[in-house]
Protein backbone atom coordinates (compact mmCIF):
# COMPACT_ATOMS: atom_id res chain seq x y z
CA UNK A 1 0.00 0.00 0.00
CA UNK A 2 0.90 3.23 -0.97
CA UNK A 3 2.52 5.65 2.07
CA UNK A 4 -0.01 8.37 1.51
CA UNK A 5 -2.68 6.14 1.81
CA UNK A 6 -1.85 4.65 4.93
CA UNK A 7 -1.44 8.07 6.23
CA UNK A 8 -4.85 8.62 5.16
CA UNK A 9 -6.24 5.59 6.78
CA UNK A 10 -4.80 6.61 9.93
CA UNK A 11 -5.62 9.73 9.70
CA UNK A 12 -9.62 8.93 9.37
CA UNK A 13 -9.44 6.34 11.90
CA UNK A 14 -7.62 9.04 14.51
CA UNK A 15 -10.95 11.06 14.41
CA UNK A 16 -12.62 8.32 16.85
CA UNK A 17 -14.86 10.67 18.66
CA UNK A 18 -15.78 9.71 22.07
CA UNK A 19 -17.33 12.50 23.27
CA UNK A 20 -20.32 12.77 21.15
CA UNK A 21 -20.75 9.32 21.38
CA UNK A 22 -20.85 9.76 25.07
CA UNK A 23 -22.74 12.39 25.06
CA UNK A 24 -25.29 10.35 22.49
CA UNK A 25 -25.13 7.74 25.08
CA UNK A 26 -26.39 10.06 28.25
CA UNK A 27 -28.76 11.71 26.48
CA UNK A 28 -30.93 8.14 25.23
CA UNK A 29 -30.85 7.41 28.98
CA UNK A 30 -32.13 10.71 29.76
CA UNK A 31 -29.02 11.47 32.09
CA UNK A 32 -28.44 15.02 33.01
CA UNK A 33 -24.01 15.17 32.89
CA UNK A 34 -24.43 15.52 37.02
CA UNK A 35 -26.96 12.35 37.19
CA UNK A 36 -24.41 10.34 35.29
CA UNK A 37 -21.30 11.80 37.40
CA UNK A 38 -22.88 10.79 40.58
CA UNK A 39 -23.63 7.33 39.08
CA UNK A 40 -20.21 6.65 37.58
CA UNK A 41 -18.16 7.88 40.33
CA UNK A 42 -16.54 10.33 37.95
CA UNK A 43 -16.65 14.35 38.29
CA UNK A 44 -19.50 16.17 36.48
CA UNK A 45 -16.56 18.44 34.86
CA UNK A 46 -14.73 15.23 33.69
CA UNK A 47 -17.65 14.15 31.39
CA UNK A 48 -18.28 17.77 30.32
CA UNK A 49 -14.60 18.00 29.28
CA UNK A 50 -14.84 14.31 27.29
CA UNK A 51 -18.09 15.23 25.52
CA UNK A 52 -16.58 18.21 24.19
CA UNK A 53 -13.07 16.60 23.20
CA UNK A 54 -10.95 19.12 25.35
CA UNK A 55 -9.68 15.69 27.71
CA UNK A 56 -8.98 12.28 26.56
CA UNK A 57 -10.72 9.63 29.40
CA UNK A 58 -8.73 7.19 30.85
CA UNK A 59 -9.95 3.28 30.33
CA UNK A 60 -11.02 3.24 34.15
CA UNK A 61 -13.31 6.09 33.60
CA UNK A 62 -14.86 4.37 30.45
CA UNK A 63 -15.10 1.33 32.28
CA UNK A 64 -17.08 3.08 34.96
CA UNK A 65 -19.76 5.33 32.13
CA UNK A 66 -19.72 1.91 30.25
CA UNK A 67 -20.77 0.06 33.07
CA UNK A 68 -23.49 3.09 34.18
CA UNK A 69 -24.89 2.99 30.53
CA UNK A 70 -24.78 -0.29 30.09
CA UNK A 71 -22.82 -0.53 26.82
CA UNK A 72 -20.12 -2.53 25.91
CA UNK A 73 -16.42 -0.54 25.87
CA UNK A 74 -17.34 -0.54 22.12
CA UNK A 75 -20.00 1.82 21.88
CA UNK A 76 -17.40 5.15 22.52
CA UNK A 77 -15.15 3.98 20.33
CA UNK A 78 -17.09 3.01 16.81
CA UNK A 79 -20.03 4.12 15.04
CA UNK A 80 -23.23 1.84 14.75
CA UNK A 81 -21.75 0.65 11.28
CA UNK A 82 -19.25 -1.26 12.87
CA UNK A 83 -21.27 -3.58 15.12
CA UNK A 84 -21.68 -6.36 12.98
CA UNK A 85 -23.10 -10.26 13.17
CA UNK A 86 -22.55 -13.31 11.89
CA UNK A 87 -18.26 -14.44 11.06
CA UNK A 88 -17.85 -10.77 11.27
CA UNK A 89 -18.52 -10.21 14.79
CA UNK A 90 -15.46 -12.23 15.99
CA UNK A 91 -13.04 -10.42 13.73
CA UNK A 92 -11.65 -6.89 14.00
CA UNK A 93 -10.05 -6.08 10.44
CA UNK A 94 -7.09 -4.21 10.56
CA UNK A 95 -8.63 -1.13 8.83
CA UNK A 96 -11.56 -0.86 11.39
CA UNK A 97 -9.57 -0.79 14.59
CA UNK A 98 -10.66 2.14 16.59
CA UNK A 99 -7.92 4.47 17.75
CA UNK A 100 -8.26 6.52 20.83
CA UNK A 101 -5.91 8.43 23.21
CA UNK A 102 -6.06 7.67 26.86
CA UNK A 103 -5.54 9.89 30.29
CA UNK A 104 -3.07 13.41 29.79
CA UNK A 105 -0.10 11.84 28.96
CA UNK A 106 -0.35 10.62 25.88
CA UNK A 107 -0.79 7.03 25.71
CA UNK A 108 -2.07 5.54 22.82
CA UNK A 109 -3.99 2.63 22.07
CA UNK A 110 -5.67 0.54 19.10
CA UNK A 111 -8.55 -1.84 19.81
CA UNK A 112 -8.09 -5.34 18.91
CA UNK A 113 -11.39 -6.78 20.16
CA UNK A 114 -13.78 -7.55 17.96
CA UNK A 115 -17.21 -4.74 18.53
CA UNK A 116 -19.59 -6.05 21.23
CA UNK A 117 -19.54 -7.08 24.72
CA UNK A 118 -16.49 -9.42 26.00
CA UNK A 119 -15.34 -10.78 28.89
CA UNK A 120 -11.92 -10.37 27.52
CA UNK A 121 -10.44 -6.82 25.97
CA UNK A 122 -6.95 -7.16 24.04
CA UNK A 123 -5.44 -3.58 22.37
CA UNK A 124 -1.98 -2.82 20.94
CA UNK A 125 -0.47 0.20 23.23
CA UNK A 126 2.16 2.89 22.50
CA UNK A 127 3.90 4.58 25.11
CA UNK A 128 6.16 8.05 25.01
CA UNK A 129 9.16 8.22 26.49
CA UNK A 130 9.13 9.05 29.99
CA UNK A 131 5.59 8.71 30.28
CA UNK A 132 3.76 6.45 33.37
CA UNK A 133 0.42 5.06 33.09
CA UNK A 134 -2.38 6.31 35.81
CA UNK A 135 -5.55 5.36 36.69
CA UNK A 136 -5.53 2.14 36.09
CA UNK A 137 -8.18 -0.03 35.74
CA UNK A 138 -8.05 -2.57 38.87
CA UNK A 139 -10.01 -5.66 39.84
CA UNK A 140 -11.21 -9.03 39.81
CA UNK A 141 -9.74 -10.55 36.67
CA UNK A 142 -6.25 -10.83 34.86
CA UNK A 143 -3.91 -9.01 32.57
CA UNK A 144 -1.05 -9.43 31.13
CA UNK A 145 1.01 -8.40 27.89
CA UNK A 146 3.85 -9.11 25.42
CA UNK A 147 6.41 -5.87 25.04
CA UNK A 148 6.38 -5.80 21.09
CA UNK A 149 9.10 -2.88 20.68
CA UNK A 150 11.18 -1.12 23.43
CA UNK A 151 11.87 -1.57 26.71
CA UNK A 152 9.49 -1.14 29.73
CA UNK A 153 9.29 -0.90 33.59
CA UNK A 154 6.23 -2.77 35.24
CA UNK A 155 5.51 -2.13 39.01
CA UNK A 156 3.17 -5.17 40.38
CA UNK A 157 2.48 -5.29 43.74
CA UNK A 158 4.86 -3.46 44.98
CA UNK A 159 7.42 -4.78 42.60
CA UNK A 160 9.61 -3.55 40.05
CA UNK A 161 10.22 -5.56 36.73
CA UNK A 162 12.34 -4.38 33.89
CA UNK A 163 11.17 -6.07 30.41
CA UNK A 164 12.83 -5.88 26.85
CA UNK A 165 11.26 -6.63 23.53
CA UNK A 166 9.82 -9.92 23.47
CA UNK A 167 9.23 -10.06 27.13
CA UNK A 168 5.50 -11.29 28.15
CA UNK A 169 3.70 -10.75 31.28
CA UNK A 170 0.51 -12.06 32.90
CA UNK A 171 -0.72 -10.83 36.73
CA UNK A 172 -3.80 -10.62 38.94
CA UNK A 173 -5.58 -7.30 38.34
CA UNK A 174 -6.29 -6.68 41.62
CA UNK A 175 -2.94 -5.65 42.51
CA UNK A 176 -1.62 -2.36 42.43
CA UNK A 177 0.58 -1.93 39.02
CA UNK A 178 1.68 0.78 36.59
CA UNK A 179 3.33 0.39 33.49
CA UNK A 180 6.70 2.99 32.35
CA UNK A 181 8.68 4.06 29.68
CA UNK A 182 11.99 4.69 31.02
CA UNK A 183 13.61 5.06 28.00
CA UNK A 184 13.98 7.69 24.94
CA UNK A 185 12.10 5.98 22.48
CA UNK A 186 8.43 4.72 22.06
CA UNK A 187 7.52 1.71 23.90
CA UNK A 188 4.67 -0.72 22.10
CA UNK A 189 2.66 -3.42 23.88
CA UNK A 190 0.60 -5.81 23.51
CA UNK A 191 -2.22 -5.84 26.02
CA UNK A 192 -4.73 -8.02 27.37
CA UNK A 193 -7.08 -7.91 30.73
CA UNK A 194 -10.21 -9.27 31.78
CA UNK A 195 -11.76 -7.57 34.52
CA UNK A 196 -15.32 -8.95 35.90
CA UNK A 197 -18.01 -6.39 35.40
CA UNK A 198 -18.31 -4.13 38.59
CA UNK A 199 -15.92 -5.72 40.13
CA UNK A 200 -13.50 -2.51 39.73
CA UNK A 201 -11.99 0.29 41.25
Amino acid sequence: MKKGAVNKAEQDIAETDIGSRLKTLRKARKLTITELALLANVSAGAISQIERNLTNPTVRMLEQLRLVLKVPLSAFLEEDRFLLRGAEHYVRRREERPHFNVGKRGIAKEMLSPSGDHDMQFMYIRIPPGVRSDEMLIGQGEKAGLVIEGELTLEVGGETLSLATGDSFQFKSHLPHTIFNHTDNDVRVLWIMHISPGQHL
